[in-house]
């Protein structure tokens, strides 16, 4: 029998996605190239920079943008063990430092809020997402899509959303999909960095023992192609930081 509160969230997240299509549906996906930008890339755990949009940061260094990566989480996996969280903790560390030198992006830091506990800790990072912006100052920033069906990359936007308005942003807001497609509504033709994009998954080998996730992310995105007309896309929803908070505070009302 299904539960109150699981017919709730159906409920909830239903509404939020139909109020979203409602506003996306007149304006149809189209495909833009990579300019050169100062881009700020929100990541909730590392490899969610080069999963979702490792092809959009290689053609980024191509153009000579420079881009700082903030995971905000320490990606240590969860595990109640303290041991078992270090070794996990330092193998990522070693293995964001080989997908860095594949992706070619100038700089990252890590906020090291505990994996997958973000939502408690909404507010700090906020806190200290707001500095990242106002330090780096971005004219572009990207970030997980406030739908997405990991708690940590909902914690994610939401923490960026009220980040963008606090700090003053001025640039576009890009949502990336990982877990969840999103209604895109820009492209990028990743198709000459696709080769580059696999190699840099591939550094992330803990994560890959019981998950492809090269072959499925680049089966989303030669998916994305097919819209276009081109091998390999990502997949993005952009908007200004007023109408990306308007949509996390939504959901975080509704949730």
């Amino acid at each position: 029998m299904t539960s109150f509160v699981d017919r709730l969230r159906r409920a909830v997240a239903r509404r939020f996605l139909v109020a979203l299509r409602r506003a996306t549906h007149r304006m149809p996906s189209r495909l833009r190239t990579v300019q050169k930008e100062r881009v700020l890339v929100i990541a909730p755990h590392m490899d969610d920079e080069a999963i979702p949009c490792g092809g959009t940061l290689l053609l980024h260094a191509r153009v000579g943008s420079t881009v700082h990566v903030v995971f905000t989480s320490d990606s240590s996996g969860g595990s109640q063990n303290a041991d078992a969280r270090e070794r996990v903790r330092t193998a990522r560390l070693n293995e964001v430092a080989a997908a860095q030198k594949v992706l070619g992006y100038a700089s990252q830091e890590v906020l090291g809020f505990p994996d997958g506990q973000l939502v408690q800790h909404e507010r700090a990072m906020r806190e200290r997402l707001t500095a990242a912006v106002g330090t780096f100052g971005p004219t572009q920033i990207l970030c997980p899509f406030p739908a997405d069906s990991h708690a940590d990359h909902q914690a994610t936007a939401l923490a960026t959303g009220q980040a963008a308005t606090a700090a003053s942003f001025r640039g576009e807001v890009w949502a990336y999909e990982v877990w969840t497609p999103l209604w895109p509504n820009v492209c990028i033709d990743i198709t000459s960095v696709a080769a580059e994009k696999e190699r840099a998954i591939a550094c992330y080998a803990s994560q890959l023992e019981d998950r492809d996730y090269v072959s499925a992310i680049m089966g989303l995105n030669k998916y994305r192609g097919l819209r276009h007309q081109v091998p390999f896309a990502e997949a993005y929803y952009a908007c200004p930081p007023s109408e990306f908070c308007n949509l996390t505070a939504s959901l975080d009302r509704l949730a």
